[in-house]
């Protein structure tokens, strides 16, 4: 289908630059040639230099006609010979009713969008920009390839009348270097069923959320659990298992009931206890549940021998929701942290992993958020059980349940590293573990992974260990204007993006990865991200390091590819790092498509457009010229070539995270995305050291809406 029907969908780019706000410098004066007369290096099919017909009359009476014949056909040209500099690249081109779709590349990498050359009579379009490259001095080649044809043309054929370069700076001092990071992460071997808490009785029965914790004094090993008879009934888990072993691995002896819930005290129910020893106590936190979603107690109890427990007259130790429950406590530096599963607002949003600080187990702190999923709801999500461990220098998060799909998520455990035990946003999940539930163990040398919950036939036991390797690719890109992190796998975004606006190589930070990080995403079947980027088939880098393609990027499970090219561009302004997206819908999604959208993650305390400074969180219908994330002397603007994307529904802004999402199709209930290729526009930050610098935003949006 024609990317001109309405139900098609574009996504709007977003470039990455930081500016200089200092006077900027005159443009020279453009080269502009007919390119007929650029020598072809190579060709597919055949070239010609085709007269003035058609009603249409070409510069000079002639444009290079290529006659090609199926996607995939390409020619090559060579370039006029210009000084070294950075580029604005354009052209006056041809459209008609059998002509296709047209992508450039310079010295064999990606520039700019595509264009589509149908339309219903011959026509000669005005200039039209190509994109931006970095040249030195010598020759350089243009190719074009054609990549398709929109549904109603009935060819492949391109046509250029004329091409321009405009020189808009110095060469760019950029220095792009591939990076690896290397680290461990765990690996669980085989599970073997250690308890089973059915054995005995007339039917079967369940251990869920569990701790396991050793005796200081004695070394026996102890398991609490929530228990009930199968199948699963929440609401009626009203008592811990308790369980023996001298070992973890077992034998493990069926215990006397360790608790049992006490409506009295708020409990209707309890669930997920967790244990931990301090200076001869036991301190069990659980979750005290009841009809109250939005209210759930987290309560604690007492022993010095792991046997008999007493309630503590603190409870509850604090409240919470949505469903705030499955606590884990850990030592970190000179307090106690609690880590439990919630949303961000107790009556429900996203799905976060929160926590709480401490100094006596009993009284504790307003709660942060260590982790944040981009997945909203109530109940079960992807924030349940927990559990925080560290080696060396890193901590690891791992939590269930990885995945939109609980039935199929319940068994995924998700794992992420991070530097700081108190922020996983953004950190890298390095893997995805089969258990439930689950906790690590260690006794000695020896670590340990543990599973259980409703239908898993009780509480099972596997080795953990730790296996050193990649966990993240990419590319470091930087001038003095800017430093960026493009990574590249397990998943495509921009992991950070610092700047200085006077383009001294001092370093302020404009965008991270405290949410959703930086980069494209879809939203099938439903709002908020459902498939985030992949990492692309390949990635294509110029000889000067100044153009990244990331080719190929795959969205969850859709039928749906992305090339992301990210350039240092050419602007009078300084160089910049450019965006632009271009979408392949190989097959119909599999199912309505509610957003197409690229995310941008900034660093700064407030985001806003000309119209407001500091947006609360939500959705602005369309898109405006510009964005701003601002703090104290720095102004990061995204600046929009408008008109560049085909539509533009909505912007999202998640104040909280100082967060902007172009969102070019959004659309309640979805609409159909029609297989074909669509370009996606082009976007730029720049940088400014002035906070809330809307003088600047405009001369920026200006900028980038000069056409060569």
């Amino acid at each position: 289908m024609r990317a001109h029907r309405m139900f098609a969908v574009l996504l709007l780019g977003a470039a990455l630059v930081a500016v200089p706000a200092g006077p900027a410098a005159a443009a020279d004066e453009p080269v502009r040639v007919e390119a007929e007369s650029l020598p072809v290096v190579s060709a597919t099919a055949p070239v010609e230099a085709q007269a003035d017909c058609c009603g249409v009359s070409w510069s000079g009476g002639r444009q290079l006609w290529f006659r090609a014949g199926r996607a995939g056909d390409a020619l090559t040209v060579t370039l006029p010979s210009v000084p070294a500099g950075q580029y604005d690249l354009g052209a006056v081109l041809t459209r008609a009713g059998d002509y296709g779709t047209l992508r450039f590349a310079v010295d064999g990498v990606a520039v700019g969008q595509l264009f589509d050359g149908y339309a219903g009579s011959v026509q000669r379009t005005g200039a039209v920009p190509l994109g931006s490259a970095s040249l030195t001095a010598g020759n350089h080649r243009l190719t074009v390839t054609v990549t398709g044809r929109a549904a109603s043309s009935v060819g492949f054929f391109a046509g250029l009348d004329t091409v321009t370069l405009r020189r808009v700076g110095p060469l760019a001092a950029v220095t792009t270097k591939p990076y690896e990071a290397v680290g461990e992460t765990p690996v669980r071997g085989a599970l073997t069923r250690v308890y089973d808490p059915g054995a005995g009785e007339s039917t079967s029965w369940y251990y869920n959320d569990h701790t396991i914790v050793r005796n200081q004094q004695t070394g026996v090993w102890h398991a609490f659990a929530i228990t009930h008879a199968e199948p699963g009934a929440p609401q009626d888990e009203r008592s811990f298992g308790h369980a023996t072993a001298p070992t973890p691995t077992g034998p493990w002896t069926r215990q006397p009931t360790a608790l049992v819930a006490d409506p009295g005290r708020g409990e209707q129910w309890i669930w997920a206890p967790h244990v931990v020893y301090d200076n001869g106590v036991y301190y069990m936190f659980y979750a005290a549940g009841s009809p109250d979603y939005a209210h759930y107690r987290m309560h604690l109890a007492t022993s010095t021998d792991l046997f008999t427990w007493t309630r503590s007259a603190a409870n509850p130790l604090f409240v919470d929701g949505w469903e705030a429950r499955d606590p884990m406590v850990t030592r970190v530096g000179d307090r106690w942290v609690m880590y439990y599963t919630a949303t961000s607002s107790p009556t429900g949003g996203n799905h976060v992993v929160a926590y709480r600080t401490s100094t006596d187990l009993r009284t504790w702190s307003a709660r942060g958020i260590a982790y944040a999923s981009p997945y909203t709801g109530q109940a079960g999500g992807q924030t349940e059980s927990p559990f925080v461990v560290r080696r060396g220098e890193w901590w690891y998060l791992f939590v269930c349940c990885d995945g939109t799909d609980y039935g199929a998520a319940y068994r995924r455990t998700a794992v992420y590293r991070s530097r700081d035990p108190l922020r996983f946003d953004g950190a890298e999940r390095v893997t995805v573990l089969d258990a439930h539930a689950a906790e690590v163990v260690v006794d000695g040398p020896n670590w340990y992974l543990s599973h259980a919950g409703w239908g898993q036939g009780g509480l099972w036991l596997a080795p953990l260990t730790w296996s050193t390797g990649v966990v993240a690719r990419g590319y470091t890109v930087s001038t003095g204007f800017l430093r960026a992190d493009v990574r590249t796998w397990p998943n495509a975004r921009i992991a950070a993006l610092a700047v200085d606006p006077a383009g001294a190589g001092n370093y302020r930070p404009a965008l991270d990865s405290s949410h959703r990080g930086t980069g494209p995403y879809l939203a099938v079947g439903r709002f908020d991200v459902t498939d985030r980027a992949g990492a692309p088939a390949r990635v294509d880098v110029s000889a000067d390091g100044a153009r990244i393609n990331l080719v190929g990027i795959p969205f969850g499970d859709e039928p749906v590819t992305a090339d992301w090219l990210l350039t240092v561009a050419p602007r009078w302004t300084g160089p910049a790092l450019q965006s632009d997206v271009t979408w392949s819908v190989n097959n119909w999604p599999t199912a309505a498509v509610w957003e197409v959208a690229f995310n941008v993650d900034g660093a700064l305390p407030a985001v806003g457009d000309p119209a407001v400074e500091a947006r609360p969180t939500g959705d602005v219908a369309g898109m405006p010229r510009w964005t701003m994330a601002t703090g104290d002397g720095l102004s990061v603007v995204a600046v929009h070539r408008w008109a560049s994307a085909w539509r533009g529904d909505n912007t999202w802004y998640d104040a909280g995270h100082g967060m902007a999402a172009w969102q070019p199709l959004w659309r309640s209930g979805g609409t159909s995305w029609a297989p074909g290729q669509y370009p996606g526009g082009t976007w730029r930050f720049t940088a400014s050291g002035v906070r809330r610098d809307v003088a600047f935003a405009d001369t920026a949006y200006t900028a980038i809406n000069a056409v060569p």
